[in-house]
């Protein structure tokens, strides 16, 4: 599981060496003015001279240019937003083959702030590699740990790419949803079907509900520790495998199991963008606060138009 929610990138740029020049050469100058009455104050005097013409020529000069193959970038648990003139592309994690993170090292750092104060601050630089492009940025706020990023990436295209159940798998397997369709309707219809029958009944403990439906939909102990145990399952799925968490995440909602809100919460980073967004669904709708869940526009670029619609509904 993504242990990050958003990281920001921005593209790496040349630096300014007309600028960093120029206040070396005024600082050069007072020295030598100076040296005729005190080569210890002329030293004293080139470096402060310097390090105020930079200040002051910052703004000056040509804006730099990001380098080639430089881009803003954001990266989220369900992949990476690249931010291209032509157009933005999205790339989930089945995409990118390789992730380079590069952070400063004591050196560079001390190189970044040569007097101590002036100088941006260090940063990690990241490297994106598809097929085909390779996007480079880094960070603006100091060196981000991306450990987990780099180690994890190809597992979490696997979760990705795992088609979801319409079930909970504890029973023979009915047929998964098609990756390639709208998913929430069909989740949310089957849930809701599955929850009037005997098998619901008999699954998840519910009481009967008597004349016109099959069971109370409300929660029980035995409903609960059924639902919790498919929600925090991590193990990874053989392939082909059907992922049953979505289904269960609606089924804890509409049978109103509160004491799974917590449970949700954990998987509205999950790396699949529709476990996700139906977990925070979820969780809100058992009274997740929303600064706990996120939300599902955050998800977006992710999903479909017709299952954003669908989960916004969905209340």
């Amino acid at each position: 599981m993504p242990d990050f929610r958003y990281v920001g990138l921005e593209p790496v740029m040349t630096p300014n060496l007309g600028v960093a020049a120029t206040a070396l050469g005024l600082g050069a100058g007072v020295s030598v003015a100076m040296s005729c009455f005190d080569a210890h104050h002329a030293l004293f005097a080139g470096v402060l001279a310097s390090t105020l013409s930079a200040f002051a020529l910052r703004g000056a000069g040509t804006p730099p240019a990001p380098r080639a193959g430089s881009a803003r970038m954001a990266i989220v648990p369900w992949g990476v937003l690249v931010e291209k003139d032509e157009a933005p592309r999205i790339l989930r994690w089945a995409a990118v083959r390789r992730i380079e993170v590069e952070a400063p090292s004591d050196e560079d750092e001390r190189s970044l702030r040569p007097w101590g104060f002036w100088g941006r601050p260090p940063a990690s630089r990241v490297a994106i590699q598809t097929d085909h492009d390779r996007f480079v940025g880094e960070t603006r706020h100091g060196v981000v740990p991306l450990e987990r990023l780099v180690a994890h990436v190809e597992a979490w295209a696997v979760e990705q790419s795992m088609p979801l159940a319409l079930d909970l798998g504890l029973r023979e397997h009915a047929p998964p949803l098609d990756p390639t369709e709208p998913a929430c309707e069909p989740l949310i219809g089957a849930a809701r079907d599955w929850l009037e029958t005997a098998a619901a009944v008999v699954d998840l403990g519910l009481p009967p509900a008597g004349y016109r439906r099959t069971c109370a939909q409300a929660p029980t102990p035995h409903a609960v520790d059924v639902l919790r145990r498919i929600l925090r399952d991590r193990t990874r799925r053989d392939e082909g495998r059907a992922d049953p968490r979505a289904f269960a995440a609606v089924v804890a909602a509409e049978i109103h199991a509160t004491d799974l809100a917590a449970d949700l919460v954990a998987l509205t980073e999950s790396p699949h963008p529709i476990v996700a967004a139906v977990a925070r669904q979820a969780a809100r709708r058992l009274g997740a606060a929303r600064a706990h869940t996120g939300t599902v526009e955050e998800i977006g670029p992710f999903l479909s138009e017709i299952d954003r619609a669908r989960l916004e509904a969905w209340t």
